[in-house]
């Protein structure tokens, strides 16, 4: 097993990778040490698989625990499935003692952190990432919420996790397509932080793809020390430090919400940092051969650099603008100065994000 803690406003997170981790769940959770009861949230993909393993870790550890199951899917980050959990909250009648467990992808673990963060006011919750996607994005960094049909987590929370459990074994039940979009986020985190990180990637390509315990292991743990550097910096996004983890967001959030969420994050992930690659190369921030580079990292890693059925620019400027990136009426965009480096610009002129936007088509 490998344990990590991090620092964010002076809370301790800890991070516990390793083989079997969901199995001693009850041990290695810091939060069982003080009792109370625990509500396990997951959805009815995972749960068959992984829900009922957490269950019983923490009920041998003592706790009363209850299983909430939602819907499978972004459309479970809503206010209805909100709703769902506070009424199992208020029925099991959790206190401030209890906790919430998130067993599952990133929908499960940002609904799962806001009803943690709004119920009693904030109560302490733990997440066990069963998906790539959350493995090495989602799980680190607090930002919990549900969506808004005016854009994607417009309603939501900072609010840490006491621990997050790790198991890669939970991987290999992926689909090829869903590694594939959780690679996404792990490649945004080597081009704006780690330009060795890029190389690794190229390196290992084969490797990951192909979902190999002991290099998804290292992806995970390096991908958790990137994000957990970035947000210790900037825990509520506030000096712009944290801003640089939005890299590929602006525009993925507009396309993931423009399509109904047909698309997986990560996928669009890719289409958004492949436009954001385009608008530094027009600003004449990445030279022509390292945005040649993105694409072609992105191509490799079977990851979309197209978009049929893209929806108009008009329609995808509209999401743009109720970015949560936006301040005042100016769209602050995370772009790159070179392959491992960001900078931040609010003054892109508004033909050249459409001429980016439309080469996607």
């Amino acid at each position: 097993m490998k344990k990590f803690d991090f620092t964010f406003d002076e809370q301790v997170c800890r991070v516990t990778i390793g083989e079997g981790a969901l199995r001693t769940a009850g041990k290695v959770i810091s939060r069982c040490q003080r009792g109370g009861a625990a509500l396990v949230v997951s959805d009815s993909n995972v749960a068959p698989l992984y829900a009922e393993v957490v269950v019983e870790s923490l009920r041998e550890a003592g706790l009363e625990v209850r299983l909430a199951v939602v819907p499978a899917g972004e459309s479970s980050k809503s206010r209805e499935q909100l709703t769902v959990l506070y009424d199992e909250l208020a029925e099991m009648r959790l206190g401030r003692d209890g906790f919430l467990v998130a067993v599952g992808g990133g929908v499960v673990s940002d609904l799962t952190g806001f009803a943690a963060a709004t119920w009693l006011r904030g109560v302490d919750f733990v997440i066990c990432p069963t998906s790539l996607e959350a493995a090495v994005d989602a799980s680190i960094g607090g930002k919990t919420g549900v969506n808004h049909p005016a854009g994607k987590n417009l309603i939501g929370a900072f609010h840490q996790p006491t621990d997050v459990v790790m198991d890669p074994a939970c991987l290999h039940t992926l689909t090829p397509r869903d590694i594939r979009a959780g690679l996404a986020e792990s490649l945004k985190h080597a081009l704006i932080a780690d330009a060795a990180f890029v190389s690794w990637h190229e390196t290992h390509r084969e490797a990951l793809l192909a979902c190999q315990p002991r290099t998804m292991g290292e992806l995970v743990a390096r991908n958790v020390a990137i994000k957990a550097g970035v947000v210790a910096q900037d825990v509520r996004e506030r000096s712009g430090v944290r801003a640089r983890l939005n890299f590929g967001h602006t525009i993925g959030h507009a396309i993931e919400a423009s399509c109904g969420y047909g698309l997986r994050h990560g996928e669009c992930v890719a289409l958004g940092m492949l436009a954001g690659a385009r608008i530094s190369r027009a600003l004449g921030l990445l030279r022509e051969d390292e945005c040649i580079r993105v694409e072609a990292l992105l191509q490799s890693f079977e990851l979309p650099t197209r978009c049929e059925g893209l929806s108009s620019y008009g329609t995808l400027a509209s999401y743009i603008a109720g970015d949560k990136k936006v301040a005042g009426s100016r769209v602050r965009w995370v772009l790159l100065s070179g392959i491992g480096a960001t900078v931040i610009r609010d003054n892109v002129e508004d033909q050249i994000v459409r001429q980016a936007v439309e080469s996607l088509r």
